[in-house]
């Protein structure tokens, strides 16, 4: 109980630093903000189920991680287009590659905890240090709204996106503790 409790709690503060970003500072709406963090709570629940199942099947094939993270990022990107309306056919601007790293990313966070990769932890713990005070500073410090818009749409892109190619690419590394 204690490792599904800890796998939802880091997806969700994983989740809720990009959520925050986009339902409070951009949209002041922060009931949008609260039904994302139940509905991620769900979600994550049947992505625990399937991590747990694919532990004890794929933990020690090499690949294993590409695997994982295609099929989270995927299962993020049919909500995103069937339930969001986030689909390049029904919002042509909404990044598809943010929006991948954002859903891979609230489901690999846990998983390197639950794997207990240390370096990765401290890897993760420092990045998102690191992008919180980015966000905040970028909240507080630019004055136009327009650019301070602009800033937290590629922050939390560019965020994502880095941290889970960081986590790949630390994960593969020849000689990498996994």
């Amino acid at each position: 109980m204690i490792r599904f409790l800890q796998f939802i709690l880091l997806g969700l503060l994983t989740a809720a630093i990009g959520e925050w970003q986009f339902s409070v500072f951009l949209r002041n709406d922060l009931d949008n903000f609260i039904g994302s963090v139940v509905f991620n709570t769900l979600y994550l629940t049947g992505v625990y189920l399937v991590t747990r199942f694919l532990l004890t099947t794929l933990r020690n094939r090499p690949r294993f991680i590409l695997f994982y993270s295609g099929l989270v990022g995927l299962s993020g990107l049919m909500v995103e287009w069937f339930l969001i309306g986030n689909s390049p056919w029904g919002n042509p601007d909404a990044n598809q590659l943010g929006q991948f790293a954002y859903w891979a990313c609230m489901a690999l966070v846990p998983l390197m905890f639950l794997m207990e990769k240390r370096h990765l932890q401290t890897f993760i713990i420092r990045y998102a240090l690191a992008y919180i005070a980015l966000a905040l500073l970028g909240q507080f410090a630019i004055p136009s709204p327009d650019w301070r818009f602009a800033f937290h749409i590629y922050a939390v892109i560019l965020g994502y996106l880095g941290l889970m190619i960081g986590i790949l690419w630390k994960y593969l590394q020849p000689g990498s503790k996994t």
